[in-house]
């Protein structure tokens, strides 16, 4: 569902389009997490098909991995990470960089910190605020955009990212109070789900002046782990996510919307998921169900 292009042409007088946008907002479902101003955030349970969950379900339980796996898992996991944020590092010369710990340029700096904080949540037993600060001050170690705005712990000034502005700096405890209270709240069942909301609203609160994007991934798999989720610490989402960059971004900007609905950004997180799933079996030569190309069935 693209908000952006029926909003646009409610607005002009658009009457199908006004209809499709009602339709959409009697179905809406509360989410127990608010933006900066009040706003309950929303889904659509009607628009995620029980059979993606199913099926992701499904390839979840037939993947085999090893210990091997897990190791190159978080080499190529911080590989693809920083490659979404523009690292020129390219896939031949991961073995240079771990290792004979190679830093000779910003992206190499970039892929060995991104290392370094996966290796930093599988050692740390709390999920709070100053585990994100201790993930920011890793991930940015030597390699900071935008220094001029880096506080003690989160940013000091306004920044805009693509179309969205993020909230005022005098409103991240509040966005951080919401985030760990749903974090750590029992509310949605589905993990996968609940991981998607929690990524969109680390995007969407970016409380620090740089690194955001490749905290989100980490605390998005991370989070899969601690839902007894094993498997996805030998797993890369990252590399789903940056072969589909465009999607990625346009399902961000597509969940800013006057509904706050974020289902758009739960699709995209679900169809990366059973992607990345598939893709693996694929490799094991595994094949638990037949395929489905849920990015057309979400057009």
């Amino acid at each position: 569902m693209d908000y952006k292009i029926l909003e646009r042409d409610a607005k002009l007088g658009d009457g199908r389009s006004a209809k499709i946008l009602e339709e959409r907002r009697q179905k809406l479902e509360k989410l127990p997490i608010r933006d900066a101003m009040g706003n309950s955030l929303t889904w659509c349970q009607t628009a995620i098909p029980q059979k993606l969950l199913s099926d992701i379900d499904r390839m979840y339980d037939n993947i085999s991995i090893t210990s091997i796996d897990t190791d190159i898992s978080i080499e190529e996991e911080s590989f693809h990470s920083c490659r979404i944020e523009g690292a020129d590092t390219t896939i031949d010369e991961l073995f240079d960089i771990f290792r004979a710990k190679r830093r000779e340029s910003k992206g190499d700096r970039m892929i060995l910190n991104t290392y370094r904080a996966v290796k930093y949540l599988n050692v740390s037993r709390k999920r709070d605020v100053d585990t994100l600060v201790d993930l920011w001050r890793i991930v940015t170690d030597g390699v900071c955009d935008n220094p001029n705005l880096s506080g003690e712990r989160f940013r000091t000034g306004v920044v805009m990212v693509g179309t969205h502005q993020a909230p005022e700096v005098e409103l991240l405890d509040y966005c951080m109070k919401q985030f760990f209270e749903f974090y750590h709240g029992e509310n949605l069942s589905s993990p996968y789900i609940k991981m998607a909301v929690l990524h969109f609203y680390f995007v969407y609160m970016h409380p620090f002046c740089d690194g955001n994007g490749r905290i989100a991934r980490l605390i998005s798999t991370d989070f899969l782990i601690r839902s007894e989720l094993d498997n996805f610490s030998a797993l890369t989402l990252s590399k789903t996510i940056n072969e589909t960059a465009e999607a990625y971004y346009q399902a961000l900007e597509n969940s800013e919307n006057n509904f706050f609905d974020v289902t758009p950004f739960i699709q995209y997180i679900l169809k990366t998921v059973y992607d990345n799933l598939y893709e693996v079996l694929q490799e094991q030569n595994r094949y638990v169900v037949e395929h489905t190309d849920w990015g057309a069935v979400f057009e």
